[in-house]
């Protein structure tokens, strides 16, 4: 049923005792029911043909007992919902309520690979854009700034953040799956493969998230390179002219006797002079190295 079928929640009030309006946080047995809430970033129908990857929080609540099964699903359809019940009225007898629930927790996994296979590809261009930045140059051919780098910083975080709701949804569907078999007796579809591909697709997102801390950290040594190498041109600045600062300083002093203001060829003398001082450091730190 749908979230927003007022009429059909209540007749489901009147009948079992069960309040499905409202919020469940945790799987809760109620009127020998159990309540198991479903949070699952999904992908968006449209998320190809926009060009992009997209996603959308699903909310779904299922109640079940041995022999009745319920889904409050969302206004929007989901396609994983649509599958399984596509998938259940092909079959030959009418599947028990815990059969139904494991072939709708497979698809909704299904659908969860998805979501992780998609978070691959927004990661696998970010990875680009942490090499660009690593490079120090862009497409555009102008260098690699720090906006640069927090702009890919921040879509990170997006990713990371993503990948831990995915990382929960695919603990909900363990503890739904988990439930299932909690009920004792035999189930006709395959429970232990059911469970073992949910708990595939958490270590999967787990993986992308150390993909996005590996990426993160190449970006934060690449800022750090960036803020380094700004600091060693101020130092480099600062070498060169602090010579001929110093000589400056020294002539715009009024003393009473200056002999070289005599010499013809002083204002040369102390020119040439004041050249030499800067080139000496200029010299000496091309010569350690410290201009690459």
């Amino acid at each position: 049923m749908r979230a927003s079928d007022q009429v059909m929640l209540g007749n489901i009030h009147r009948q079992y005792g069960l309040d499905l309006d409202r919020p469940v946080r945790h799987a809760v047995e109620e009127q020998s029911f159990v309540l198991l809430p479903l949070d699952l970033p999904l992908p968006d129908r449209d998320a190809e043909s926009s060009g992009g990857a997209s996603f959308s929080s699903t909310q779904i609540l299922i109640a079940f007992t041995r022999d009745l099964l319920i889904t409050v699903e969302p206004d929007h359809p989901i396609e994983a919902l649509r599958r399984a019940q596509s998938s259940l009225s092909r079959a030959e007898t009418t599947p028990a309520s815990r059969d139904a629930l494991i072939v709708i927790l497979e698809e909704l996994n299904d659908a969860m690979q998805g979501t992780v296979g998609q978070i691959s590809q927004v990661l696998t261009r970010l990875a680009d854009q942490a090499v660009d930045s690593s490079g120090g140059f862009k497409m555009e051919g102008r260098q690699v700034g720090v906006a640069d780098i927090a702009q890919t910083a921040v879509l990170l975080g997006g990713a990371e953040e993503l990948i831990a709701r995915t990382v929960q949804g695919q603990l909900m569907l363990e503890r739904a799956a988990r439930w299932v078999r909690r009920g004792g007796g035999e189930i006709d579809f395959d429970y232990t493969t059911t469970l073992s591909d949910i708990q595939g697709g958490r270590r999967h997102a787990r993986f992308q998230h150390a993909k996005v801390r590996n990426i993160q950290q190449s970006l934060m040594t690449t800022l750090d390179l960036k803020q380094n190498q700004i600091i060693k041109v101020f130092t480099v600045v600062t070498a060169v002219f602090t010579p001929p600062t110093l000589i400056a300083a020294y002539y715009g002093q009024n003393f009473a006797n200056m002999p070289e203001l005599a010499i013809g060829w002083g204002e040369w003398f102390v020119m040439g002079t004041t050249a030499l001082f800067a080139l000496v450091p200029l010299a000496y730190i091309k010569r350690k190295g410290w201009l690459r």
